[in-house]
């Protein structure tokens, strides 16, 4: 497939309906309809959208389960341009607007790369880079939003949103070591990590403020995470690690999957306090 096919079938929507199921997603196919709980969530499913786009292009180019990163990957590019265009058009402030742009200029770039042709070893080391800057702009415009309003359940939204950015983050930089990419650096940041998605999900598990039926799903989140935990973090080299990259890419999603329900439901709690 040359680089003009790849684009075409990438951009083009073949693969049918994407994967991932949200509330959010739902929510904005009109942007009239977002308001700052959504936006903060929508904002913050971007950095997660960095990491997935990343990490299903590495599963492909090693030939990691494959034939479920051919539609994971077209699925998360369709989001993150679906995203991006409602947030657009809910931007109320200067400083949104301006954490907008800068994300489309990265997301612009990272797209080039992205789409340079079929995954391959030299495209990844170049993603290594481009992934970061992408989710680096899209922490900045969740902050943006977070800071629309002074709710306390605006950071509470952006922060449980993180840990859904921080399932993909590490079983990206996992993925970075199974193809012997900047291992020390990947190693480092798989790291630090998982130190925030723990200290994280402690908070959720104890904060009174919250509802317990969030504070519940935090701990469902804990089960879910826990053999996750265990793939990303047994020791090899890069061929050992390899042998457990398909479990730790599908470990990922089922976090992820956990985290969505947290966050959907402190965005029902935050409109419920909104009257």
């Amino acid at each position: 497939m040359d680089r003009f096919d790849f684009c075409m079938w990438l951009l083009g929507g073949a693969l049918g309906p994407p994967l991932l199921a949200s509330t959010a997603h739902a929510q904005v196919a009109g942007a009239a309809k977002l308001d700052v709980p959504a936006a903060v969530d929508l904002a913050g499913r971007l950095r997660m959208l960095s990491q997935r786009t990343t990490k299903a292009y590495l599963q492909w180019g090693q030939s990691i389960a494959a034939e479920e990163a051919h539609p994971l990957l077209h699925d998360s590019v369709a989001r993150f341009a679906s995203h991006l265009a409602a947030l657009k058009g809910f931007a109320p402030q200067v400083v949104v607007q301006e954490r907008l742009a800068a994300l489309e200029a990265r997301w612009s770039d990272f797209q080039y790369l992205l789409l340079a042709g079929e995954p391959h070893r030299h495209g990844a080391t170049a993603l290594y880079d481009a992934s970061e800057l992408l989710q680096t702009a899209a922490h900045r415009t969740t902050l943006a939003y977070e800071h629309l309003t002074s709710s306390p359940f605006n950071q509470w939204i952006g922060i449980a949103g993180r840990q859904r950015m921080l399932s993909q983050r590490m079983a990206k930089f996992y993925l970075f070591r199974t193809w012997d990419i900047h291992d020390s650096a990947a190693g480092m940041e798989l790291h630090l990590s998982r130190a925030h998605f723990t200290a994280v999900l402690k908070q959720l598990e104890g904060a009174r403020l919250l509802d317990p039926q969030v504070r519940s799903a935090a701990t469902r989140l804990r089960s879910v995470w826990k053999p996750c935990e265990e793939a990303l973090f047994a020791e090899g080299t890069p061929a050992q690690l390899r042998l457990r990259a398909e479990r730790v890419a599908g470990d990922s999603e089922r976090v992820l999957a956990a985290t969505e329900e947290v966050v959907a439901l402190l965005v029902a709690q935050a409109r419920e306090q909104q009257g």
